[in-house]
């Protein structure tokens, strides 16, 4: 069974960013491929931000205090039985 996060939308000129501050004040990503984009860059109302790119198998550590959402998920099936050598 998978859980769900719900992330809020937050419109900065134009373009949508998951609003992953509204959920907790501290995050974890991970990826096999990290890269500066911009060490200056202007987010909403003129905050100055580090811009990365995270590329290849990239992951977000759930933290503590956000709740997953589980009651639309569909249970997962049974693993299929290996077949036995005789």
């Amino acid at each position: 069974m998978r859980s769900r996060v719900l992330v809020p939308v937050k419109v900065v000129r134009g373009e949508n960013w998951g609003d992953l501050a509204s959920l907790a004040t501290s995050h974890e990503i991970c990826g096999e491929k990290v890269a500066a984009k911009d060490d200056n860059f202007s987010f909403a109302g003129g905050h100055r931000v580090r811009l990365y790119r995270f590329t290849k198998n990239v992951h977000w550590r759930i933290p503590t205090e956000v709740e997953l959402d589980i009651t639309d998920v569909a249970p997962a099936s049974p693993p299929l039985r290996r077949a036995q050598r005789r």
